[in-house]
């Protein structure tokens, strides 16, 4: 009797240290940001993406040199000065600024029109828009972010959320039970410990470098990736409201109407005699389109669809067909299915978008930028008036997106601003935009036709960009040797 005493006096004393230790490390904050539970990704922690740098005495933060190559170069203070506030803009290449950078992204001007609108204040923007991000990068690049005192978090992402192979099964097993874990301190710190002595692996689950890889994404799949973008942003609103952090979330517009579906897949079992006779419709289409019959077109095109409805570019040929007769919202319609139906996923689908929309909470705010984009487009449909490619916005495009969330900044109460605000910023922006060297704009062109003709294989379009390059710096020798290679 007396030793079982003994007993529940040890067990009992052993709980109490544990419970005691646990209270211990939450009231200290024991390295919360660690703890945040992913049930997609390894719980080890990558590659940072921001280091210190010491030079005469100040300590700065800049780009691992190992991302260099995804990410502009930036660099600012540690410690933020009396009467700034600072901006991070986190996001893919769209928010990067590609294909000019930052100098041509909304984040410069954003950067102009508030420092030029409310001179109470010094605002630093910090463009750290990553070549190839995806949301489940955005998600620890945010975890270093609020650590460097922001002021507002800006966040676009959807791009890139197919780009690279991912693997769930083993990761997404038992998941209540490693929920419930990874909000206990003392696991955490155990799991630190652990990662601490055990070397890395060879192949981390995400690593320093984007891996750009075609493949096809089977429905259960793409089913994953749509959760895992959901849980990404839930988590990043999640740390910016327990850190006060205010944060806005921008949707991802899309060039429907002048950019085709990059990879299209006919529907699994599909019969000789069915890819017969699609082939027959399409082809009865495409002559009519020729011959300016859109009629014809549309009903060839809608009995291809009725034998196989998979096929994305069949969608894209309908919406150019409805456009062409002035069916402008069943036109959008189908450019939509074509997007969604594309095998390879370089735009943001509705599902990201829509999870954006769901956002809830106290200093988590919304900014839709498709109306934007729609409104710039008589049809209401966004091409190439406002696209260079597939999702890169133009340089007067960026100057809209820049114009929309100042405009949400003053709704919301962040910012005080003239009410007359609009035309002097209107003002500033093309005088920087028409001071930008013919240099400067052929780069950005070289860089396009680079991305779209090399990487992606599209060397119609891209010759197009050279040749605008090439007019503007016509000795310009890295452009000449891409006409080379483009031919």
């Amino acid at each position: 009797m007396k030793n079982r005493w003994k007993n529940f006096l040890a067990l009992g004393l052993g709980l109490g240290f544990i419970i005691l230790l646990e209270l211990g490390l939450r009231l200290f904050n024991f390295s919360y940001s660690r703890c945040e539970f992913d049930p997609f990704v390894s719980f080890r922690e990558e590659v940072r993406v921001l280091v210190e740098e010491e030079k005469k005495g100040e300590k700065r933060i800049i780009i691992n040199p190992l991302l260099k190559a995804y990410f502009n170069p930036i660099s600012f203070t540690k410690d933020k000065a009396e009467g700034i506030k600072r901006i991070f803009i986190l996001g893919g290449s769209s928010a990067l600024g590609f294909p000019f950078g930052e100098q041509g992204a909304f984040s410069e001007f954003l950067s102009q029109g508030l420092n030029q609108l409310d001179t109470a204040y010094s605002y630093q923007v910090i463009n750290l828009g990553g070549f190839g991000y995806a949301s489940y990068r955005l998600l620890r690049l945010l975890k270093e972010v609020i650590q460097y005192q922001p002021d507002l978090v800006i966040i676009m992402t959807g791009d890139n959320e197919f780009l690279e192979k991912r693997e769930y099964e083993e990761r997404v097993r038992f998941l209540w039970i490693r929920e419930k874990l990874a909000g206990i301190r003392i696991y955490c710190g155990l799991r630190q410990l652990v990662y601490k002595l055990v070397p890395e692996p060879k192949k981390p689950v995400l690593s320093p470098q984007i891996k750009w890889e075609h493949y096809i994404i089977e429905p259960e799949m793409k089913e994953m990736i749509i959760k895992h973008f959901q849980f990404n942003l839930q988590a990043m609103a999640k740390i910016c409201q327990r850190e006060k952090i205010p944060a806005l979330f921008l949707t991802s517009p899309a060039n429907l109407k002048n950019f085709p579906p990059y990879y299209s897949l006919h529907k699994k079992g599909i019969t000789e005699r069915e890819l017969e006779q699609w082939g027959d419709y399409l082809f009865t289409a495409e002559q009519a389109m020729l011959e300016k019959n859109y009629e014809l077109a549309i009903m060839a095109l809608k009995k291809a669809l009725e034998i196989d409805p998979e096929y994305a570019y069949t969608w894209f040929l309908l919406g150019k067909a409805e456009l062409e007769q002035g069916e402008w919202e069943k036109a959008k319609e189908n450019f939509n299915w074509a997007l969604e139906k594309d095998v390879w996923q370089v735009r943001t689908i509705s599902a990201f978008n829509q999870a954006v929309h769901e956002l809830r909470g106290k200093g988590i705010w919304v900014l839709d930028l498709i109306p934007v984009f729609n409104s710039q487009s008589p049809d209401g449909i966004p091409g190439k008036n406002v696209f260079y490619d597939h999702c890169h916005p133009r340089l007067e495009t960026h100057t809209l997106i820049a114009r929309e969330i100042i405009r949400k900044l003053e709704e919301i109460n962040w910012i005080k601003i003239p009410l007359d605000w609009e035309k002097s910023y209107e003002d500033k922006v093309w005088s920087y935009i028409n001071s930008l060297p013919s240099s400067f704009l052929a780069q950005g062109y070289y860089n396009l036709a680079v991305e779209i003709g090399i990487n992606m294989g599209l060397k119609n379009l891209a010759k197009e960009y050279l040749d605008l390059g090439l007019r503007l710096d016509p000795e310009n020798p890295k452009l000449k040797n891409l006409k080379d290679k483009l031919k």
